[in-house]
């Protein structure tokens, strides 16, 4: 609690923050004018907009040196603490995935999948990413079309008879498909972005000097502007878990257990089980980027809704589309840098 004297206050009533608060304001005494109420309200609402609490890189008591705030840590510690080799060119570089010690792929089971957008709350707190960008999002379509109802019950009343819907909702999670060859990463100018030996593609955030040139050349709009880093970003499987023997924040906050990580070179894996057991699709073979991302009754009209854009809520389309800014108004994102930064 804020200590404070409730009896005979001087021209300046003051209050200790307590010794459990952040290093940053524990011990310090602050004060309010008596008078000057409004220009302290001011004066601390200006601060606020600069600093706000939620916003922990703003505030200096909160970092720690765990790697994630440190250029030079970024990447052994984060990104590749095992050292594995990484190519900026095409994974043909290496040898065969399945002669490599591991090959990470996951595999989505569309039969289950609900919906619920677990995965894609978990994904943003796991990864602290910022409000109004995704590295992974579930887009919800509706298939079908109207057709004419023969006993004439149906609710549209038309020349040729009456019609009644006939329409199925479908939830198709989306994320980036780490691809074989993925174009994003011959693209960039100064090798930020690469594919390690275990198929991940990541990127050097302190390298990225935030171009665009792989967010357009990805085939499935899985890269996105973020606009605290200032740089390109999206989904690395949660490289830093999977890199301590975990599993991505996807798949464990599954409610489903639709979204399935593991070794595609292990054929007594749950994923080797799955592409044994079942017929899957992949998005966008004919871009020939090889996907990873395999998918469970996965059909054409899913697929061409999905094209289409055909998407029920704003949440449920990608960020990196014309149709994400129509639905959501094209919302400016203010930057820590000071500057707006909204679609064009």
């Amino acid at each position: 609690m804020i200590g404070a004297k409730l009896r005979g206050l001087s021209a300046v009533a003051r209050a200790t923050v307590p010794k459990r608060a952040p290093k940053w304001l524990a011990g310090k005494t602050v004060g309010r004018q008596k008078g000057a109420g409004a220009t302290s309200a001011a004066a601390a609402e200006g601060l606020y907009k600069l600093s706000p609490g939620w916003a922990a890189w703003t505030q200096p008591g909160l970092n720690v040196s765990d790697g994630w705030s440190e250029p030079t840590e970024w990447m052994p510690a984060i990104e590749n603490s095992h050292g594995l080799p990484y190519t900026h060119n095409t994974f043909s570089q290496f040898d065969s995935p399945g002669k490599l010690a591991h090959h990470w792929g996951m595999v989505i089971d569309l039969r289950k999948c609900i919906g619920c957008q677990s995965c894609v709350v978990a994904c943003k707190s796991e990864n602290n990413v910022p409000v109004g960008v995704y590295r992974t999002w579930v887009q919800v379509v509706e298939v079908g079309q109207w057709e004419r109802d023969p006993d004439g019950d149906g609710p549209v009343v038309l020349e040729g008879g009456t019609y009644a819907p006939s329409v199925k909702r479908f939830s198709l999670p989306r994320l980036c498909n780490h691809c074989d060859d993925p174009p994003c990463v011959e693209v960039c100018p100064v090798k930020a972005t690469f594919k390690r030996e275990d198929g991940l593609v990541l990127i050097d955030y302190p390298k990225c000097i935030g171009c665009g040139y792989c967010i357009q050349a990805c085939p499935y709009d899985a890269r996105f502007f973020n606009p605290i880093q200032q740089t390109a970003d999206k989904c690395t499987f949660c490289v830093q878990l999977i890199d301590r023997g975990l599993l991505p924040a996807c798949v464990t906050s599954c409610v489903a257990r639709a979204r399935v990580f593991g070794d595609l070179n292990d054929p007594d894996s749950e994923v080797g089980t799955l592409l044994a057991e079942h017929a899957t699709e992949r998005l966008d073979i004919s871009a020939g980027t090889h996907p990873q991302v395999f998918y469970i009754n996965l059909n054409g009209d899913i697929v061409d809704a999905a094209t289409a854009f055909n998407t029920v809520y704003p949440y449920a389309a990608g960020t990196n589309t014309n149709q994400y800014d129509e639905l959501t108004g094209r919302v400016l994102l203010q930057t820590p840098t000071g500057g707006e930064r909204g679609a064009t």
